[in-house]
């Protein structure tokens, strides 16, 4: 399957959005960190700089793209008992030994000697070890990993594939993503009536949960059939640039929507729509991306550099965290520069030896 490289630059943009929002945007990431106001109307010039959690709704959009894609091209299909344990062995295969070497590691370095006499030391093992972490308020953001939260959907989402596989097969892509949309909108409407379950500003064990965000998985799985069946091809590639400008827009609106929810001058039962005012930004910017033809903004999102960046995504993902935990005791210019070094060192390394130690070199650069 050939790479998409803007949907490579896509991931690059949203892993460096996410470990610069938890590196550096620790100083920025509250709700309208700069204000100013125009008569009554509250503006936010640098609300992009606490918005770097925006990588996470990004990577579910994209991650539903990417896994869709070679069964909406017909060159997989999960008809069969044996395609669909071809497909768990493959996903499994290629998620679960850094998952599991960088958990035994995450223990290793946090947890004490006394923990282990506790029950609640084993809970949590049995909860991490099988990945269900995300059904328990205590381990939804793992102490062990805080990351590793939005892996738990993306491997709930893996396991419920094919069941998804089949239903827009029986049903339609379309139908399949109009009752994923509501169900995932009532989903977050619900979390709105539980707020002593926001574990973090922007993360609700309810909203956040793999039926509160499987409409971000969805969303990928729509743009990626009409990318590939031609949908509005000519259209697209005709406004590509303002479509590009648009999604900008959307998506500054949806920033801007989330400080005024977290900030109370709007209602909180706003906040299911601060989902979808992303999904059709980001929606905007993957379609625009990937029917604009070769310029400078099209360069900005494919170039080889966030590309290489982009397919390396899940081991600095998995690495970022618990990297920042050891060397960012304070926060020095020199820290950073060591911390970010050794990040992406170590995470190449991941990438090439674990996650596609089986692939030759010239396979896992972009092309």
């Amino acid at each position: 399957m050939k790479r998409l490289a803007v949907i490579n630059g896509l991931r690059g943009y949203a892993i460096l959005g996410v470990i610069y929002f938890h590196l550096i945007g620790v100083f920025f990431n509250q709700p309208g960190w700069y204000t100013f106001f125009i008569g009554d109307l509250p503006i936010f010039p640098l609300t992009y700089l606490g918005h770097g959690w925006l990588g996470v709704d990004l990577f579910f959009i994209l991650s539903g793209f990417v896994l869709y894609l070679p069964y909406a091209n017909g060159s997989r299909e999960l008809k069969t008992g044996a395609s669909v344990w071809t497909f768990y062995k493959h996903r499994a295969s290629r998620l679960l030994p850094l998952y599991y070497i960088l958990l035994v590691i995450s223990i290793f370095f946090i947890v004490h000697a006394s923990n282990i006499h506790d029950w609640s030391f084993w809970k949590d093992m049995i909860l991490m070890f099988t990945i269900t972490f995300n059904f328990t308020k205590e381990t939804f953001i793992p102490s062990y990993n805080y990351v590793l939260w939005s892996l738990g959907i993306e491997v709930l989402f893996s396991v419920i594939f094919p069941l998804l596989i089949w239903l827009i097969v029986k049903k339609g892509i379309i139908k399949f993503c109009m009752v994923v949309f509501y169900m995932s909108f009532i989903v977050r409407v619900i979390s709105c009536f539980y707020p002593n379950y926001y574990l973090a500003p922007h993360l609700n064990m309810i909203k956040d949960s793999l039926f509160g965000r499987l409409d971000d998985f969805a969303t990928g799985m729509l743009l990626c059939h009409w990318f590939v069946t031609g949908w509005k091809q000519k259209w697209f590639e005709q406004y590509s640039i303002v479509l590009f400008f648009l999604s900008l827009f959307v998506i500054t609106l949806g920033c801007y929507f989330s400080d005024y929810v977290f900030l109370h001058y709007i209602s909180s039962y706003f906040e299911p729509l601060i989902n979808t005012s992303f999904q059709l930004g980001f929606g905007l910017l993957t379609l625009s991306l990937l029917h604009m033809k070769r310029n400078p903004i099209q360069f900005l999102f494919a170039n080889k550099t966030l590309q290489l960046c982009g397919m390396m995504c899940y081991s600095l993902y998995l690495w970022h965290g618990n990297m920042r935990m050891v060397f960012m005791a304070d926060y020095t210019p020199l820290r950073i520069i060591t911390y970010l070094m050794f990040l992406f060192f170590l995470s190449f390394l991941t990438y090439r030896y674990i996650e596609f130690g089986n692939k030759k070199m010239e396979d896992i650069l972009p092309q």
